[in-house]
């Protein structure tokens, strides 16, 4: 995995990246296009976002032992609705370990400055997926 493939999903929903480490990394989402019926954010796409800049970190911090990360656990709790503009997804590593990579993360709305939502996200460090 790296920048260039980023799969079809997070380039349909218009993810960037502008910093990745294991330690920390930030995401960012534009609310349109990935707004539910009442034309807020979709709580999905918030969560989407998280796992994925959480991950990506994750990633970074697997293969420096020739490993993979996948996706474990997402607890995610949504505080306001994203109204407009980009989402800003910040990530922290709580924990990188040989098995487990933990981080903290906050998605702020870049236009009130308001975190949107915030939880933890838990991947698991794996040999690398068959492909």
């Amino acid at each position: 995995m790296d920048e260039e493939n980023i799969g079809e999903a997070i380039a349909k929903m218009g993810i960037t990246f502008p910093e990745i480490t294991a330690e920390h990394a930030v995401g960012i989402m534009p609310v349109e296009g990935n707004t539910q019926p009442f034309g807020i954010l979709h709580g999905g796409a918030a969560a989407l976002l998280a796992e994925t800049v959480a991950s990506f970190a994750a990633y970074k911090w697997a293969q420096r032992s020739g490993k993979s990360a996948v996706g474990a656990h997402l607890d995610i709790t949504h505080i306001k609705p994203g109204l407009s503009g980009n989402i800003v997804c910040t990530v922290d590593a709580i924990h990188l370990g040989r098995r487990t990579a933990v981080y903290s993360f906050q998605n702020v709305s870049e236009d009130s400055g308001k975190i949107i939502s915030a939880g933890v996200m838990s991947c698991a460090i794996v040999d690398h997926p068959e492909q």
